[in-house]
């Protein structure tokens, strides 16, 4: 299986910063989002390709363990400035 590559990204039109998830195999087009909701909560936006992404239940676990990580760190950013 490919390996996930997670990019952090700041918006100027998001309250907070976001993550992009993207195969190794094509490091140009993400297939998910992680961002905070305005509840602060993590949301998980996974978008639609013509090819299939498959995932093992190890990325899946490494996806979620990233968003948990990002949660707290994304938050604080926010409150500090």
């Amino acid at each position: 299986m490919t390996a996930l590559i997670f990019e952090t990204v700041g918006d100027v039109n998001s309250t907070y910063a976001y993550l992009c998830v993207y195969q190794e195999s094509d490091k140009i087009n993400p297939f998910m989002e992680i961002s905070l909701t305005e509840d602060r909560e993590i949301l998980f936006t996974i978008y639609s390709f013509p090819k299939n992404v498959a995932l093992t239940t190890a990325q899946w676990e490494e996806i979620s363990d990233k968003a948990k990580i990002f949660l707290p760190k994304a938050l604080a950013n926010e409150d500090a400035s």
